[in-house]
């Protein structure tokens, strides 16, 4: 089996390389795994070599390649390893770092040590789009299986729809290789694995990216005990030593690699979770969840060797997760999971004397030199706020140096309410004696506005001059509480900014509310750019979710809530966004049965499980139909006959689950339920109904 031509090739050729014709390679591709012949003394040689294996298939038919290499590298000529392209400026370093996507096997390594040895600077060699060789080397180009015997069950959630192939693949030796990478060149490789706006090729690229993302975003499913991936991943980490690394957002749309990897963690949990029909003890059904049970805790142990100290050092004393998850960027999800099933980190001190409330009090708010690869400053509230509500204690424990969390908030510059700066005052009011307020001006005006007392008429009239976020010269940032009302009113705000708001004032019906609206004005403006809307997705989701599970009561929350995930429903399976496991279809099924007598909760709940089912087919009605989705649409439509909005909803959502009732589990439309209403509809709306009348009453059961 020979190795063909690519069609790189003939743009090589047309740009003026010295790359081999058609004709000639068709000819010595002739015999299986035969090597072409590279003739004279020309530098290129290596380069044509590599350039020409790129079209191998499997690593056995690259074993020649590798022995001509060693052959024509053993003659010491470092000319070989210094060439770069005419027209692609790469080397063959760039090329042997591509073939790590099909082969990674010892015999490449000892290539790329005669390479290393002979050109040491290739590392630094940028080619003519930018990168390095380690660019190729650290994330793999298509999806990839560590065990080629295990298939990737895609039945369960659309997120497994590739638009690359899977390979049989091993991460553990891809690990072994970048290590070499990184040990040749630590300095190259740390500016490399730092950058957020990295930009990749392959068809399912993101855009501007950390190279950790990329290769989180190029994992499967690994339901290998022995976590390969977990490994590989600790070799990035280590070879970045940035421990804020997974906190930092892609430039190009802000999501982080935490974000990814928890969105994954809670699909692959809520899978392992699943009932199907008939007997649940059934081998296969015991097999499939323990699959999901162990990919799930691989994805879990990705998280914590992210959290993990990079310092050596660092590791050897004793860390909590959760006192290194608010020194990173976490997202307020994971956080929040983070808190509850690790609350006794809450109490803990660790090996510098510190809580984790005292690491959230200091913080420092980002240099936002890029606003995508940071939370707004008000995440801080989120933070402060999560641990004082399982451990409000924590607010009068010294750290080691005798500091109040309340003096390390005041000394590290952040906002009165968006920096937490206020909770802290809030749960501990005497550690203000730690302060000195005449040092203070701004501190001690908010002091007394927080106390019910005035302001003078100066103090109000310097404040109307001064911006909300405008830092005094005291070091605290002035702000309102009526900010982030104000703030996801903007035209021109962005998602990071409202979903943060919503997060950091979950207490607030107002911002919840308003952030919902805001939400979906972002989505019906941007409903035909599909990257834009699964951009907003990437955050929005979450935050909208959890408005609903912090209100349930207000309806006016769940009617935007319901519609604002009605136009994230497009989103549902791609970059592990999910309508399942981030409990939307749960929560939205929740608020018709609060809520059965308004007709806006009812009209928006049944226009978004509809886009949600038609966005998600069989599976996602199996879902829905599981929750009592069916059931509470139907009640929706007998308590508004005469709502010609909510008949219109309920009846497309009925048909819109119904459409999959020979692939989905659902059950039948009762007759019974379902025929007074149809008979209201037809009563009511004669002309509006009548084509959904006649199809629902064709699927009634008998």
């Amino acid at each position: 089996m020979g190795c063909n031509s690519s069609k790189q090739q003939s743009a090589a050729t047309s740009s003026g390389a010295s790359a081999p014709s058609k004709k000639a390679s068709n000819k010595s591709s002739k015999g299986k795994g035969k090597a072409p012949s590279v003739k004279g003394r020309n530098p290129d040689r290596l380069h044509k070599l590599f350039f020409q294996a790129q079209d191998c298939k499997n690593s056995e038919e690259l074993q020649p390649f590798y022995e001509k290499a060693a052959e024509l590298l053993d003659t010491n000529d470092a000319n070989l390893a210094r060439y770069r392209h005419a027209s692609t400026k790469q080397t063959p370093l760039h090329l042997l770092a591509k073939l790590m996507d099909m082969d990674c096997s010892r015999a490449l390594l000892a290539i790329l040590e005669k390479l290393l040895k002979l050109n040491p600077q290739a590392l630094t060699v940028a080619d003519n789009k930018g990168n390095i060789p380690m660019h190729y080397a650290v994330a793999p180009s298509v999806y990839l299986l560590d065990d080629p015997t295990i298939s990737t069950d895609n039945s369960n959630d659309n997120n497994n729809n590739r638009q690359n192939k899977r390979v049989p693949f091993s991460w553990q030796a891809r690990g072994i290789l970048l290590s070499r990478f990184i040990e040749a060149d630590p300095v190259t490789s740390e500016y490399y694995l730092k950058r957020n706006n990295v930009v990749y090729e392959a068809a399912d690229a993101v855009g501007g990216c950390s190279p950790l993302y990329r290769v989180l975003q190029t994992l499967g499913d690994d339901f290998n005990s022995a976590s390969p991936s977990v490994a590989y991943v600790d070799v990035i980490h280590r070879g970045a030593k940035a421990t804020e690394l997974p906190g930092i957002g892609n430039s190009c749309d802000g999501d982080k690699p935490l974000s990814l990897l928890y969105r994954k963690f809670t699909r692959q949990f809520d899978i392992s979770e699943k009932f199907f029909s008939g007997d649940n003890s059934r081998p296969e059904v015991v097999e499939h969840r323990q699959k999901y049970k162990t990919a799930a805790g691989n994805t879990w142990k990705l998280i914590e060797v992210l959290l993990r100290p990079v310092d050596p050092e660092e590791q050897e004393k004793p860390w909590g997760i959760v006192h290194r998850a608010v020194q990173v960027e976490t997202p307020p999800d994971l956080l929040r999971y983070i808190v509850e099933t690790n609350a006794q980190d809450l109490t803990r001190v660790d090996a510098d004397g510190n809580l984790p409330l005292h690491y959230a009090a200091a913080s420092k708010p980002a240099k936002h030199v890029n606003p995508k690869a940071h939370f707004p400053v008000f995440y801080n509230k989120y933070v402060v706020d999560e641990l004082l509500y399982k451990f409000p204690e924590g607010a009068t424990s010294r750290d080691a140096k005798g500091r109040y969390p309340l003096t390390l908030a005041v000394q590290s510059n952040k906002q009165w309410i968006g920096g937490g700066i206020k909770s802290l005052y809030d749960a501990f009011p005497d550690g203000m004696q730690q302060i000195d307020l005449e040092n203070h001006e701004s501190l001690k005006r908010a002091l007394s506005l927080t106390e019910g007392q005035q302001a003078s008429d100066d103090d109000e009239s310097k404040e109307e001059k001064t911006d909300p976020g405008d830092k005094t010269i005291e070091g605290v940032i002035k702000d309102h509480h009526h900010d982030a009302i104000m703030l996801v009113q903007q035209d021109n705000v962005d998602v990071s900014e409202v979903v943060t708001s919503m997060w950091a004032h979950e207490e607030d019906a107002g911002v919840q509310m308003l952030g919902c609206v805001a939400i979906q004005k972002m989505l019906v403006k941007l409903e035909s750019q599909p990257q834009e809307v699964l951009r907003i997705a990437l955050s929005a989701v979450a935050a909208v979710v959890n408005a609903m599970k912090a209100h349930p009561n207000e309806m006016i929350v769940q009617e935007t809530a319901c519609k604002a995930i009605r136009y994230l429903a497009p989103s549902d399976g791609q970059r592990e966004v999910s309508m399942v496991a981030s409990g939307a279809v749960a929560a939205i099924v929740g608020a018709m049965q609060a809520h059965v007598g308004d007709s806006s909760v009812q009209r928006e709940a049944c226009n978004s499980l509809s886009t949600i089912v038609q966005q998600g087919g069989a599976d996602r009605a199996t879902i829905v139909a599981s929750v009592s989705g069916l059931t509470a649409i139907l009640n929706a439509l007998a308590a508004h006959p005469k709502d010609f909005s909510v008949q219109q909803a309920g009846l497309k959502a009925l048909i819109s689950l119904t459409d999959h009732s020979k692939e989905a589990n659902l059950p039948d439309l009762p007759r019974s339920q379902t025929e007074p209403i149809l008979v209201n509809a037809q009563l009511n709306f004669p002309k509006e109904c009548r084509q959904a009348i006649e199809i629902l009453s064709r699927r009634m059961s008998v």
